[in-house]
């Protein structure tokens, strides 16, 4: 996995208004191509590994722990504001 350092700042920045050290990538159910994530800021689970990506703790999932490698996580700005895009990875559907 990679976070970019425009990614870096903005979760920084959500972490200190949230009160929280982690970014949890999570399980959010399973489609056609594998499972499908769910990004939050929160403590690690049980079964989180956790580990740093680019100065970010990260905690990650089990079930989705292989999947994530190869992913890169960007910041994207436009009208609307900003959040985080998820690239890279399977994506077969």
């Amino acid at each position: 996995m990679v976070i970019t350092d425009e990614a870096k700042s903005f979760i920084e920045h959500m972490m200190k208004e949230a009160g929280v050290s982690t970014l949890r990538f999570g399980y959010a159910g399973a489609g056609c191509c594998g499972p499908s994530y769910q990004l939050s800021l929160e403590k690690p689970q049980e079964n989180d590994t956790v580990t740093r990506v680019n100065e970010v703790e990260v905690a990650v999932d089990s079930r989705v722990a292989e999947q994530i490698n190869g992913i890169t996580l960007d910041l994207v700005q436009d009208e609307q504001g900003a959040g985080l895009t998820i690239s890279g990875g399977s994506n077969c559907c």
